[in-house]
């Protein structure tokens, strides 16, 4: 259930009865997927630190979902680890039932689109109506650089630093949220449909050939860095598959 070995570099703290530890390697890889290779100037550094620390604060709630709903459901202690690409929550025991395991599986993803409905209702609260705030958090993301966007930061006199903070959590908290939930193990969205199934090999199938599709799609868009990540998990999925043959 706890952490059996921490390297050279990692926080480790307890917050609501939970022990975190945060891996080195979780930061390098935020900066990485932020945009770390195209530093160039303070403005991209910036870019890049908003991602990291938005990306580390929607991480821990999507963690602190599962563990304190897997808590409460009959899982007994969690411990969490932020570590590479994500997160890990570790139970003493699994959940007493399918609809239990279910829901704590379920918690983590919403964790985190609660926190971006929170995030834009304060940006709402900053621009003085919390529906446009909300709103915001839906489209900031894509059109930060767009004349509405601009013409909102100038208007309301929010920093440009604390703007591009709302857009990266925006960002990973509503649509990282979207691909995790994707049927593909070992996303959440792969886990619900395993407990929703309960045929892993059929589940790996299906996460299989939707890897495939969307590695086409990377490939047709040049988007090399998603079609690595659809790669890595495509092959987990065939791993899966052999380990349950």
């Amino acid at each position: 259930m706890y952490h059996t070995g921490t390297s050279k570099g990692t926080i480790q703290f307890q917050l609501w009865g939970v022990p975190v530890a945060i891996h080195p390697m979780s930061w390098i890889v935020l900066a990485i997927i932020g945009g770390g290779f195209g530093i160039s100037d303070r403005d991209s550094l910036v870019q890049v630190l908003c991602f990291v620390i938005a990306g580390m604060v929607t991480l821990l709630a999507h963690e602190f979902g599962h563990a304190l709903v897997g808590r409460s459901l009959g899982g007994g202690n969690a411990s969490i680890t932020i570590a590479g690409m994500g997160g890990i929550t570790r139970h003493e025991r699994t959940p007493s039932s399918r609809l239990n395991y279910f829901i704590t599986v379920l918690a983590g993803p919403l964790a985190s689109l609660l926190l971006g409905i929170v995030g834009g209702a304060i940006l709402g609260l900053q621009l003085g109506h919390i529906g446009i705030g909300i709103q915001l958090s839906l489209t900031l993301p894509v059109n930060m650089a767009s004349p509405e966007a601009v013409s909102l930061l100038v208007n309301s006199g929010i920093s440009l630093t604390l703007f591009k903070l709302y857009a990266a959590l925006f960002l990973i908290c509503f649509w990282w949220s979207v691909f995790n939930l994707l049927p593909i193990l070992p996303l959440d969205g792969g886990r619900l449909l395993a407990t929703l199934l309960r045929n892993d090999r059929l589940v790996c199938i299906i996460g299989l050939v939707l890897c495939g599709l969307l590695a086409l799609l990377s490939l047709i868009s040049g988007s090399w860095f998603n079609f690595l990540i659809i790669g890595y998990l495509g092959w987990l999925n065939w791993q899966f598959f052999r380990a349950r043959g």
